[in-house]
């Protein structure tokens, strides 16, 4: 618990060791992946974990004990790495909650979604549209959102600006097309999904007014507030966080925010620095201590635990 508020964080990257091996196995020119690793930890100054994911799950939890943060939703965030991820959330799974991302462009889509969902208990999926070049709005998607509402399953959609520093060190080029990468493309999806509850990470990262847009006209979308949203700084309006939190709460209500750190890489570990600030925001704000309670702790708790 940080002051008055229990904490627990919607927006976590598992970056397991398979993670890594899966990345630089998608360089067309590469070296032996040993070499790869080496130099993607180099250039990155980050640490490659070991091949045991329960022992990276433990890292996890001694930080996070430090730290006094309850609870984490752990990405699996790249496909094919599910693995790593149901195996940390069976070893703490009163700590750890396990979404994973799907290529919607693959030939084992609904196979693998069907055995992660149903079988490993996870309970998320994340999409980039802009990163595999379909619209979420995509009737190709229709039977993974069917499987998603049948199964509860929270659906995470990354909209605006997309940034992966992990495929910057790689050496890897982050090809995505704007196109995709509207959070009102959304409005659809979630009117006919209604059982499915969808997050929005980072505010929309850049896409701010059509955020707002979707928070105003569809009820079961959610956002969260993961990071240093560094897309502020080149957003026209300028704003600042205080701002775009304000607008935020306007739009969403207090029962659909979700803090967010948008940790993940060692050795930085776990981002304190954001639950600092957006904890004392929150405080300076004065926003209402049942809101804020909802925000850091209750409303994710409550899409995982129903």
């Amino acid at each position: 618990m940080i002051g008055l508020f229990k904490i627990f964080d919607a927006h976590v990257h598992f970056y397991s060791n398979s993670y890594f091996r899966f990345l630089v196995k998608q360089k067309t020119q590469r070296l032996d992946i040993n070499t790869e690793l080496k130099n993607l930890a180099a250039k990155g100054h980050i640490e490659i974990p070991g091949e045991d994911p329960v022992a990276l799950a433990k890292r996890w939890i001694e930080i996070i004990d430090k730290w006094k943060i309850e609870r984490l939703v752990l990405f699996g965030s790249i496909p094919g790495d599910e693995d790593s991820v149901a195996k940390a959330v069976q070893a703490f799974p009163n700590r750890f909650t396990g979404f994973f991302t799907v290529d919607p462009n693959s030939n084992v889509l609904m196979e693998n979604a069907e055995k992660r969902l149903k079988q490993d208990k996870l309970r998320g999926i994340l999409l980039y549209p802009s990163l595999y070049q379909i619209s979420v709005n995509d009737s190709w998607l229709d039977p993974l959102f069917a499987l998603c509402q049948e199964t509860k399953t929270i659906v995470f959609t990354q909209f605006g600006r997309l940034t992966m520093k992990t495929r910057d060190f790689a050496g890897i080029p982050t090809i995505t097309n704007d196109e995709y990468a509207n959070p009102k493309d959304l409005i659809p999806v979630a009117k006919k999904y209604t059982g499915i509850r969808f997050i929005i990470p980072h505010f929309g990262a850049g896409k701010l007014d059509e955020l707002l847009q979707v928070g105003k006209e569809c009820p079961n979308v959610f956002v969260d507030t993961a990071g240093s949203n560094s897309w502020m700084a080149d957003h026209p309006s300028k704003p600042d966080l205080r701002t775009v939190l304000q607008k935020t709460l306007a739009a969403f209500g207090a029962g659909r925010v979700l803090f967010g750190s948008d940790s993940g890489m060692f050795p930085r570990g776990y981002r304190y620095d954001i639950v600092d600030n957006q904890t004392k925001l929150a405080q300076e704000m004065r926003l209402p201590i049942a809101d804020a309670k909802k925000l850091f702790y209750e409303n994710m708790a409550s899409l995982v635990d129903n």
